[in-house]
């Protein structure tokens, strides 16, 4: 009889012990459900948040309130100075861009093929001025190969560039 007593007892003790698992792997995973819930509303209102900030912006950009006029005036120097980068960006590659939409078109083109707006060369003008005291410049033959290679290193580091970039944006599309 004492046999069987020790048995029940240590079968109720596992039992109890399986429950307390049980109950314990429940709790976490509830646990681990809600706090999930709980970070997926909070990002979206983040979304919101940054979604009504941009339309407040787009609305109010140019009748700008007291409180905000500091805010404005820094999102539109960033706006400005991204368009300069990326007017230069497309200066180093060689790229010209429609001035209505702004998409690439061929440096020969008259005209968008995207929006069909009339794409003329800017000509810029400038005064050819002579110098009356130019002296010749002598080059050796070791600065123009430097001035060679240098070019050719410049070259290369733009192709890798470019190569990047362009894998850069086909994983972006993926």
């Amino acid at each position: 009889m004492a046999g069987r007593d020790f048995f029940n007892k240590l079968g109720s003790s596992i039992s109890s012990a399986g429950k307390d698992g049980l109950n314990k792997a429940k709790e976490m995973k509830d646990t681990a459900k809600i706090s999930l819930d709980i970070r997926d509303r909070e990002n979206s209102i983040q979304k919101m948040y940054r979604e009504l900030g941009k339309a407040y912006y787009q609305d109010h950009k140019d009748d700008i309130s007291p409180e905000y006029s500091d805010r404005i005036a820094s999102i539109k120097a960033a706006f400005e100075e991204i368009g300069e980068l990326k007017s230069n960006l497309d200066d180093v590659r060689g790229v010209r861009r429609c001035p209505n939409c702004g998409k690439v078109i061929s440096p020969e083109a008259k005209f968008c093929a995207s929006c069909g707006e009339k794409c003329e060369e800017e000509v810029v003008e400038c005064e050819v001025v002579e110098d009356e005291t130019e002296e010749p410049v002598e080059e050796t033959v070791e600065s123009a190969e430097e001035t060679e290679g240098a070019a050719e290193d410049a070259e290369e580091a733009a192709d890798t560039a470019a190569e990047t970039e362009d894998t850069d944006a086909d994983t972006e599309s993926v």
